[in-house]
């Protein structure tokens, strides 16, 4: 193999290399917002439950 083949080889490596990278970070990023999404929607539902006057908090009964 020739320097020229070696060096556009490397290049190459490291172009999927990068690519992966930004695939990962892409897909972590979306993780993410998701479950933020889904924290702010569970807060959102807690604050909607009815408190009841003189009850330091309030319940919430969640069942799966």
């Amino acid at each position: 193999m020739n320097l020229v083949d070696s060096i556009a080889q490397m290049a190459m490596n490291m172009s999927a290399a990068r690519f992966s990278q930004d695939l990962q970070m892409t897909m972590m990023k979306k993780s993410m917002e998701s479950s933020a999404d889904l924290a702010s929607n569970l807060i959102d539902m807690m604050d909607s439950v009815p408190k009841f006057a003189g009850d330091n908090g309030f319940l919430l009964d969640v069942r799966a």
